[in-house]
């Protein structure tokens, strides 16, 4: 194929079914004559070009959407053809250009959520054969897993500017405790709530402070704290802090206007607003099925390796 940086373009016009496009065709000239001269590897560039152009007009996925769903799931082209049901040189033929029906288009919309995609590979089943039918049900059942456990809304690219810190483990769970206690002072107030019952518990504050070093060791390869997390039976537990807080329940704030690194800081944040949202039964449940602390032995530490390539895989995924 032609590197494009080779090529000369022009804007020109054509129409796709009756739909005016504009876009840059690409050609070649002889270096000898100057005179433009037929490349098909080109005519392939333009045609994919204009083709995609008339699919993001009409509101089709595009050749890249299709190849990152079909990735998603780690297919090849004949694969995935397979597991929706379609022919099999039918994605091959999107990816090179072809203009998928509507109902065909529908079809690999769907499949861009697991769920759907293990359904649709169960209704083709009598047509994909026995080795690959476990081969692909095993990657859909392992990015639903994935999908129940991404629960933070998190863009990386918003973090890249951002200078990051590690700190002492009392610094980060004060943050945690002052951030969490504000929310839901704020929330409280709003409506008129006197009481504390959702003040943080040292239970949920273990299990936050494990989801901010597991975002950390994500975003930015670096732990927020050093300290151990150690897998004990309700769930990761930071023993420094647990002694710390023992019998105190619910934790009222201890300090305010704690300085922290920017990017710690959101990653903080983040978790108070996405994880901080369930009770702490409920978080327990979450990290009971979550590889780091189900593979690592009762009251033996879980390594930050293990717990950065956990978070690594669950927030690498784009759904």
């Amino acid at each position: 194929m032609n590197d494009i940086k080779d090529l000369k373009k022009r804007k020109v016009t054509a129409k796709v079914k009756g739909i005016s496009i504009t876009f840059d065709e690409y050609f070649r000239t002889d270096p000898s004559t100057g005179k433009e001269v037929y490349d098909r590897d080109v005519e392939i560039i333009n045609d994919c070009n204009l083709y995609d152009l008339y699919k993001k007009k009409v509101g089709l996925l595009t050749i890249s959407d299709i190849k990152r769903i079909r990735r998603k799931y780690n297919m090849n082209q004949k694969e995935f053809s397979m597991a929706l049901g379609l022919g099999e040189v039918t994605i091959n033929r999107f990816e090179n250009g072809s203009i998928q029906t509507e109902a065909t288009d529908a079809i690999i919309r769907l499949s861009e959520d697991p769920q759907n995609m293990y359904t649709l590979i169960s209704n083709n089943k009598n047509n994909i054969p026995k080795e690959l039918y476990g081969k692909f049900l095993k990657r859909v059942e392992e990015l639903i897993y994935y999908k129940r456990h991404q629960i933070a809304n998190i863009e990386k690219t918003v973090f890249v500017d951002m200078d990051f810190k590690t700190e002492d483990v009392d610094i980060v769970s004060d943050a945690l405790i002052e951030k969490y206690n504000r929310q839901y002072e704020l929330i409280n107030k709003k409506y008129d709530v006197e009481t504390n019952c959702d003040y943080i518990t040292p239970l949920k504050l273990q299990n936050l402070l494990y989801y901010v070093q597991g975002l950390s060791l994500h975003i930015y390869g670096k732990p927020a704290f050093e300290n151990k997390i150690m897998a004990w039976n309700y769930g990761p537990v930071v023993e420094e802090i647990y002694k710390k807080y023992k019998g105190k329940n619910p934790i009222s704030t201890c300090k305010k206007d704690i300085k922290l690194s920017k990017g710690l800081d959101f990653i903080i944040d983040t978790v108070v607003n996405d994880y901080g949202k369930y009770n702490a039964n409920s978080l327990i449940n979450l990290t009971h099925d979550e590889n780091p602390w189900k593979t690592t032995k009762n009251n033996e530490e879980i390594s930050q390796d293990i717990i950065k390539e956990y978070f690594d895989k669950v927030y690498s995924v784009d759904f």
